[in-house]
């Protein structure tokens, strides 16, 4: 819930600078394709420990999300392409920031948190990934604290405040157990989520079947 009214409320601050957007032309594809660019970006700040500027970086291309969605849907430029275009470069984004994580720890010898990070960005996927693959089958997945938008202002916030604290490589460090943890409890925490729904799919379709049967249709 809090969550969901600090992305309404960040939409509202960036409402004038869509409604510039739309009267210039600009396609949703743009801020889709630049919010790659930027994350790109932000992790390979993170491979140089530029947790700081990497983390501000992280918010200005996670923010396109906002910015490409409000354009779509007011100029009726959703499409199935641009929706795909736009959850394939997510993942892709995490990706790169993850990596550049993982690089960084790699190269000062904390070879246990380069582990922890790659079980973050393998809970990252999986959680984005049993959401698609349940709407798939047809069950709604929204279920678990550490879905995308969790996971960029916990990470970001923690490079930022880390920075301004005068340890950003332990409060970054700590930040990828914690979304190592709670990544893939949130996976486990969907998959259990669908498979609940799908039983009781199974249990209450015969009962409908023999109720018609009864009925006499």
């Amino acid at each position: 819930m809090f969550f969901t009214q600090l992305k309404y409320g960040f939409g509202l601050f960036l409402r004038p600078f869509v409604e510039h957007c739309i009267r210039r032309g600009y396609h949703p594809d743009t801020f889709t394709i630049l919010g790659f660019v930027f994350n790109v970006f932000a992790g390979v700040l993170y491979a140089f420990g530029l947790f700081f500027e990497g983390g501000l970086v992280m918010i200005y291309g996670s923010s396109t999300d906002v910015v490409d969605g409000q354009i779509a849907r007011r100029t009726n430029k959703s499409s199935p392409g641009g929706s795909l275009l736009d959850s394939s470069l997510d993942r892709y984004s995490e990706t790169a920031v993850l990596l550049g994580i993982a690089i960084h720890f790699a190269v000062i010898g904390w070879l246990v948190t380069v582990a922890v990070t790659v079980l973050a960005l393998a809970g990252s996927l999986m959680v984005s990934y049993v959401r698609a693959r349940a709407e798939g089958l047809g069950y709604e997945c929204r279920v678990g604290i550490m879905q995308r938008a969790e996971r960029l202002v916990f990470l970001s916030g923690c490079s930022v405040f880390g920075s301004l604290l005068g340890m950003p490589d332990g409060n970054v460090a700590a930040a990828m157990w914690v979304m190592a943890l709670l990544t893939n409890l949130t996976t486990i925490e969907r998959i259990t989520h669908v498979r609940k729904a799908a039983r009781e799919t199974v249990a209450v379709s015969p009962m409908t079947k023999r109720g018609r049967e009864e009925n006499g249709e």
